[in-house]
């Protein structure tokens, strides 16, 4: 009777890990967005992200507050970058920031696979989406990345 009531108690408990898990893994590109987030910005950042010119490999939401991140995985060379970089620069009350890493593998800690960019987003700063790109990716090595920086918003 003790065995069988052990056993059920361990069932329970990784039962119970599994619904309250602190990640998500995402096989489509999403943002967990704020509660009462504009939804209008949202969708214009969902169709870029989903856009087939760019491609997707993965992605996690971290239940982590006060950030509740999001990090989407993308591959790509260096026109598809800047693209990429264009079209999320162009929904107005998004603010795009360029952060750099030198080897962004180094940084996925096996958890998420490194590609050419990543897209990293957090509650903390609602309306920033950050573009990590990766240095090492072997699809950006030899190419010239370009890309023209708008004028402030005004």
């Amino acid at each position: 009777m003790k065995r069988c009531f052990a056993f059920v108690l361990i069932a329970i408990a990784f039962g119970a890990q599994d619904g309250f898990g602190l990640s998500e893994t995402l096989h489509t590109p999403k943002i967990f967005w704020p509660k009462n987030y504009d939804t209008n910005k949202a969708e214009q950042v969902h169709r870029v992200l989903n856009l087939t010119d760019f491609k997707y490999l993965e992605g996690m939401i971290s239940y982590w507050e006060p950030k509740w991140s999001t990090t989407l995985a993308y591959d790509g060379g260096a026109k598809t970058l800047s693209a990429f970089i264009t079209a999320l620069n162009a929904i107005n009350g998004i603010d795009v920031r360029l952060t750099f890493s030198r080897d962004l593998s180094a940084e996925a800690n096996s958890s998420l696979r490194a590609g050419s960019w990543w897209v990293e987003y957090s509650h903390t700063m609602p309306d920033t989406m950050t573009i990590r790109v990766n240095l090492a990716a072997e699809s950006l090595k030899g190419d010239k990345f370009e890309f023209r920086l708008p004028k402030p918003k005004s």
